[in-house]
């Protein structure tokens, strides 16, 4: 048995009030690759928290077996000043309390630095060890001066000494999709085939934002960027949406756990005793560029009827939902909501009395949406 605790602890927000970080270690580094995993960052987002049980109680018998080839690392909750912001007894764990700040953003950048180093030596090989020995040691220098600062300090220097870092999240009400550097289109559309999600969304290299697997693939991304790694070499991050906040059951957190282990076996992680590479039965993923990706607002506050569902295909000028308005001279009269995109719908509200501007959908096309800034993140709402 190879399994170890780590707790860390964070600055106290208060007098009497102590938070920690969880992790659990399975395997060891010296002889394979390495793997993180965190769920809940987003703390009102659930389905992942159970997926990660699922997975720990698999990765204890694998480990009892002699199957963990390398390091796998689970924090099964990667949020705890989130999950103790309830309001009237609800979760409202996207954005922080003390200053607004949603809690995936705004997570140290390495390529910066990495590029500063790069360029001192550009003629230098470089090692995965060696580049994963920089990144911790750029990381080491930083400082917080918040309980939240320091949650995304401590989340991001854990993460960065592995090879593979996977952070599970959800959305209101949607597919299973999934987002990654487009350095990385192989591990990306991998990842979302073997995880069942039929969509997998690929950012720029350098989008802004600060979103937590950023930290891994703006060091990694630098590197690879520069030609001295090639993408298989190279460390792959991910942001795996789990479908929607209500996808929450032993039997999606089950297939979903596994899953995640036939990954594990194709990054030579775990001991492989079925194929790493996509089945019959899973699905080839789309890719898309973010750049296509659509956020559609609300036109007014009332309840929103959709006419489209989450996966169906969407073209440009579609009728995707109507606002029904409370207030109005008539009665249940309609306010279409139109497709911007030639496309996929991948998420919806769940909660169906709307304001206006809020988001309605999000669509995602092959063309770059006009009225996006190139290379940026989705909207941080």
């Amino acid at each position: 048995m190879t399994y170890r605790r780590l707790d860390i602890r964070l600055p106290s927000p208060a007098p009497g009030v102590q938070l920690t970080i969880l992790a659990h270690q399975f395997g060891n580094r010296s002889n394979a690759r390495s793997v993180y995993l965190h769920a809940g960052l987003h703390a009102d987002e659930h389905p992942g928290l159970l997926v990660l049980q699922h997975l720990l109680e698999k990765l204890l018998q694998l480990d009892a077996a002699g199957a963990i080839d390398g390091l796998v690392t689970v924090v099964p909750y990667a949020n705890p000043i989130g999950m103790s912001q309830r309001l009237f007894g609800a979760v409202v764990g996207r954005f922080d309390f003390e200053n607004g700040e949603n809690f995936n953003r705004n997570f140290p950048r390495l390529d910066q630095q990495v590029a500063a180093y790069l360029a001192e030596a550009p003629d230098r090989a470089m090692s995965p060890h060696e580049c994963r020995s920089l990144f911790t040691d750029l990381l080491a220098r930083a400082t917080a001066t918040s309980p939240s600062q320091a949650l995304k300090l401590e989340l991001a220097k854990l993460a960065i000494e592995h090879d593979i870092v996977l952070d599970l999240h959800c959305d209101t009400d949607c597919i299973a999709h999934v987002y990654a550097s487009e350095l990385q289109i192989d591990r990306a559309t991998l990842l979302a085939g073997i995880m069942g999600a039929p969509v997998a969304m690929l950012e720029p290299h350098q989008a802004g934002g600060g979103a937590f697997d950023q930290v891994h693939s703006s060091a990694w991304g630098t590197v690879q960027a520069a030609g001295l790694l090639s993408a298989r070499d190279s460390g792959f991050s991910a942001t795996v949406e789990l479908r929607g906040q209500a996808d929450v059951s032993d039997e999606l957190a089950a297939a979903d756990a596994a899953n995640l282990l036939r990954f594990l076996e194709s990054e030579r992680v775990l001991t492989a005793e079925t194929s790493p590479t996509l089945r019959v039965a899973d699905q080839l993923a789309k890719v898309f560029p973010l750049d296509g990706a659509s956020h559609v607002p609300c036109p007014c506050a009332g309840v929103i009827v959709y006419r489209k569902a989450p996966g169906d295909q969407v073209s440009v000028g579609e009728v995707i939902a109507e606002v029904v308005p409370l207030d109005g001279c008539g009665f249940n009269q309609r306010v279409p909501i139109i497709s911007t995109v030639d496309g996929l719908m991948i998420v919806r509200q769940l909660k169906k009395l709307v304001r206006p501007g809020e988001r309605a959908a999000l669509l995602v096309g092959k063309r770059p949406v006009r009225d996006r800034h190139a290379g940026s993140l989705l909207l941080d709402f």
